[in-house]
């Protein structure tokens, strides 16, 4: 029985010992090197640390480095919350402040960073640079055995779509019901070479990291940089061979509008996989196009608050530039519910009945950080299980069952509003406006004091012409009646557009 994620590493340790786990711009690290640093770093966080599950923070650049410190957390017997050395002040000031972390653990010059932002001399920074070799390896095995299932492995401080920060508290048994899962179905081994995109805070990367570790996969950590120059994206990807791509749709979306394919042929990869965000079927269409040996598509979704992802759908048809990929079906072990407002329960035997898509299982979140008003808020008594408690997540997220009885993703409820008397959802707009073929990026907004229909857009065409092309794919009162055509869009930290900057700017 699997109690610990770090059961993954020392299997791989034994099987794999000397193969290339993970590397980043400028280093690797074999399976055998990563539980040995790991080992060391854990003995020296105890110095510090004498308790068992503890916060502690990590404010390291993307690096292999970050990998190694996650799991010497986890051997300590702690637990770890990713930061970024790019946050603002203020945000690592909010982190540290909510989390209270026992110790943070640096290097030698994020220490430096750290001690201006909190203009004081810290006393529980432990820098990685200069851990001391304990050569005590031999007792990787013992450190684990006190681990339970429950135990957390990390915090991820999420804003989620609302702005407001949540600390998602994920325990060793939601990885590994989820990644046990992952690998079956997406046939992740040893000769899978993963490009991460995502970061270490989200939990697209949660995927990327235990997967390599359970499998002998290896995981390629693309620098940061790159998405802002996407053409050395591709070039990483070809020439360190990667073959799995599990990115924000973002990402995928950016490359296909500069297109940038045409010049380099990914010929290596074969399967892409994308999340947290929608993603557009004319961007997805056109990766098509150039992936040779393209064997699988993945539309994946799930909150942080469900581990990774708790609905999958298969790409196993054509869809039109204009239509929508379904959410698919229910991950392995884990239970949906779509319940209309006064709680009753829509089953895929009445499509096209609108609800709010709820989650349960074994990858479902114990709730969050020092948080319970917040906790109560969004799990709640399963409304359907009347013998005992059980709790569910309400996501917020409005679905409805199709024709084949899929899942289809229909909005936010705070992205759905009340307009000339009609309950629109914003999504609707987005995913007709993207059937044009000029515009490459698309969001809708609702201007509460004009009571006006809002749509940012990206693309080289002319208002009056997306209104008339509107017009004429949806009903009148949809229509938005304020249009900006924008150079670029603003993105969060998460690799999504940012929603919230745009309203505070624009309306």
């Amino acid at each position: 029985m699997q109690t610990s994620v770090l059961s993954y590493l020392e299997d791989m340790v034994t099987k794999l010992p000397n193969k290339v786990a993970f590397f980043d711009l400028e280093n690797q690290i074999t399976f055998l090197q990563l539980r040995n640093r790991a080992v060391d770093l854990a003995f020296e966080i105890q110095k510090k640390v004498i308790d068992r599950r503890n916060p502690i923070l990590i404010y390291l650049p993307k690096t292999v480095d970050s990998i190694v410190a996650f799991m010497g957390v986890l051997y300590s017997g702690n637990f770890y919350t990713p930061t970024d050395i790019r946050f603002p002040a203020e945000k690592v000031k909010s982190i540290i402040e909510t989390l209270n972390p026992t110790a943070i653990i640096v290097n030698s010059k994020t220490k430096e960073k750290l001690q201006q932002i909190e203009e004081k001399e810290l006393d529980n920074l432990i820098n990685i640079d200069t851990v001391e070799i304990s050569n005590r390896y031999g007792e990787s095995k013992e450190l684990i055995s006190k681990i339970l299932d429950v135990d957390p492995v990390y915090t991820f401080f999420t804003s989620g779509s609302t702005g407001t920060p949540k600390g998602v508290i994920i325990n060793n048994h939601n990885i590994i019901d989820y990644i046990d899962w992952a690998v079956d179905t997406f046939h992740i081994d040893e000769s899978t070479v993963m490009g991460n995109q995502s970061p270490f805070y989200f939990d697209i990367s949660t995927q990327d990291i235990y997967a390599t570790l359970k499998t002998g996969a290896t995981l390629g950590i693309i620098p940061v940089t790159y998405f802002a120059f996407p053409i050395k994206a591709l070039q990483f990807i070809k020439e360190r061979n990667i073959n799995f791509l599990y990115w924000v749709p973002s990402a995928f979306v950016s490359i296909a509008n500069y297109d940038l394919l045409k010049s380099i042929v990914l010929d290596k990869v074969e399967l892409i996989m994308f999340g947290g965000e929608v993603m557009p079927v004319k961007q997805l269409n056109y990766w098509k196009k150039y992936l040779p040996n393209l064997k699988t598509i993945a539309n994946v979704y799930g909150p942080t608050e469900a581990t990774v992802n708790c609905t999958y759908y298969i790409v196993d048809r054509e869809f039109k530039d204009s239509e929508m990929l379904p959410l698919g079906k229910a991950c392995e072990n884990t239970g949906l519910l779509v319940l209309d407002d006064n709680n009753m329960l829509i089953t895929d035997a009445q499509p096209n009945k609108l609800g709010e898509l709820c989650i349960y299982g074994s990858s479902l979140s114990a709730g969050y950080w020092n948080d319970e008003e917040k906790t109560n808020e969004k799990y709640i008594d399963n409304p359907c299980c009347r013998h005992y408690k059980e709790k569910i997540y309400l996501t917020g997220d409005l679905v409805y069952y199709n024709e084949r009885k899929e899942l289809v993703f229909a909005g936010r409820k705070d992205f759905q509003i009340k307009h000339s008397g009609y309950r629109i959802e914003l999504g609707e707009i987005e995913n007709a406006a993207m059937g044009k073929e000029e515009i490459i990026n698309v969001c809708a907004a609702y201007h509460q004091k004009q009571k006006q229909i809002v749509l940012f857009y990206q693309g080289n065409i002319a208002e009056d012409e997306v209104r008339n092309y509107l017009l004429s794919v949806i009903p009148k009162y949809m229509v938005p009646t304020i249009y900006y055509n924008l150079k670029a869009f603003p993105y969060n930290d998460n690799g999504k557009i940012d929603r919230k900057k745009l309203t505070e700017e624009y309306l």
